[in-house]
């Protein structure tokens, strides 16, 4: 079936919307009973569902060639004459749901093809990192690719990395090197009854398949662990509360002594040389009205769209503070909390929540601020105002080793939490390049 456009698809709508009431939906007997064509389909769907699958006949790869194409070098090009990062992310988004769809259905359907009335949408990422210090070049060539690692009953957690190839001049038998590794998780809905859609299993036969299923169990697992000990069920320990509270004052006492009549609103420790910012002056804001040409096969606003457009509003809040270029370091969160749907107003809110003092990425390199970076994404309904949450996003940025050393302050209680979950989620991020770091040198 063709792809529907997106006038087809609005005519679809109104005359949806025009087509009245059947007698039998307004009887006594509530809704009519399906049809023998249709209970035929409900049961070839339940089959086709309960097939176990194995891993790899879902794998999918695409491959980036910077170093030979000029013309795909120039779509990801960004103004520092790298790659930009936010097309590499919008194009894993894409793969991602391509190989939950290829584990699903055996592939992704048409726009409009309502066959079988199966959707996958991204309900969250989780850990995309950098692996070791280098980003990626235009002068070599990338892998993307990946494949599912553990399923639920209607859900997936599919595992994405970047590979960089060998250089076309490099010795017979060079491996490839990972750069980046991430988690999605997909979650199957269905569309005619609008709930949740039970997927094909895995089968799990071979020794690596457990290895990668027993990853996602795990990470399955410690998401559950880290939700109930968010500080949005319970209160921060002794300890961070202790070291927010010291911080806390320590940056008051620096903001009081900014220069008299100069209504800055940073203050500056010269014994220390470190200038404070409060949290809320770092923020940033974009806004847009979302066209047909950003929908996705569902017609709602597709989702590598939002993460492109959420790590570059992330990068500028970074860039902004550190008054210079900075560097991503890690994806630590992203959750989808609902569909953006096409015409709707598209509202980012981006802050730093959280600044180190200094630390060491790699061994030799000298010592670096990190940044929390987080993004709010919100509709607004153009017809009732309505504002809705419906991405949230967590961001790891390197902001360089400049002799001019900055970091945020906190001001209200909100502001403090966010510091205190931007502060974990950076140390938890330390510590998985540590363990990077050990593996490429093993």
């Amino acid at each position: 079936m063709s792809n529907q456009t997106w006038l087809e698809y609005l005519e679809r709508q109104a005359a949806a919307s025009s087509q009245p009431l059947s007698s039998s939906s307004s009887s006594s007997s509530g809704s009519a009973a399906p049809t023998p064509d249709a209970q035929a389909a409900s049961e070839r769907l339940t089959t086709l569902m309960s097939r176990p699958k194995r891993m790899h006949s879902s794998y999918i790869e695409l491959l980036l060639p910077f170093s030979s194409s000029s013309s795909l070098l120039e779509e990801y090009i960004a103004t520092s004459g790298k790659i930009r990062l936010g097309k590499v992310f919008e194009a894993l988004d894409s793969l991602a749901g391509d190989i939950s769809y290829k584990h699903v259905l055996g592939g992704r359907p048409s726009s409009g093809d309502e066959a079988v009335p199966i959707f996958l949408v991204t309900a969250a990422v989780d850990r995309l990192d950098l692996v070791g210090t280098e980003h990626l070049r235009v002068d070599r060539d990338y892998r993307l690719s990946g494949l599912p690692i553990y399923v639920g009953s209607s859900s997936m957690e599919v595992l994405v990395v970047i590979d960089e190839l060998p250089a076309h001049d490099a010795a017979p038998g060079t491996a490839a090197k990972t750069v980046m590794s991430g988690r999605f998780t997909m979650v199957a809905m269905n569309g005619v009854t609008k709930r949740s859609q039970r997927i094909p299993p895995l089968e799990v036969v071979e020794d690596d398949e457990r290895q990668l299923f027993e990853f996602g169990r795990s990470h399955k697992d410690r998401k559950r662990s880290e939700v109930e000990t968010s500080l949005q069920r319970v209160p921060p320990s002794q300890g961070e509360a202790g070291e927010l509270h010291g911080r806390w004052l320590e940056d008051q006492r620096v903001l009081e002594e900014q220069v008299k009549g100069s209504g800055a609103f940073t203050g500056r420790d010269v014994k220390q040389d470190v200038e404070v910012v409060p949290a809320g002056k770092t923020r940033l804001t974009s806004t847009q009205h979302i066209h047909p040409q950003s929908a996705n096969i569902h017609k709602r606003l597709f989702g590598g769209f939002i993460m492109r457009q959420a790590y570059e509003l992330a990068w500028m809040v970074g860039a902004t503070f550190a008054h210079a270029p900075v560097n991503f370091l890690a994806l630590d969160a992203l959750s989808f909390h609902s569909p953006v749907p096409i015409g709707a107003i598209l509202c980012m809110t981006s802050q730093i929540d959280y600044t180190t003092t200094t630390t060491t990425l790699a061994a030799g390199q000298e010592e670096r601020t990190v940044a929390a970076i987080s993004v709010l994404v919100e509709t607004i309904d153009v017809e009732t105002g309505e504002r809705k949450k419906t991405n949230t996003f967590d961001f790891s940025f390197d902001l360089g080793a400049g002799e001019r050393k900055r970091r945020v302050s906190p001001q209200t209680y909100q502001e403090a939490m966010r510091w205190i979950e931007g502060k974990r989620r950076v140390q938890l991020g330390l510590e998985l390049r540590g363990l990077y770091g050990k593996g490429e040198g093993a």
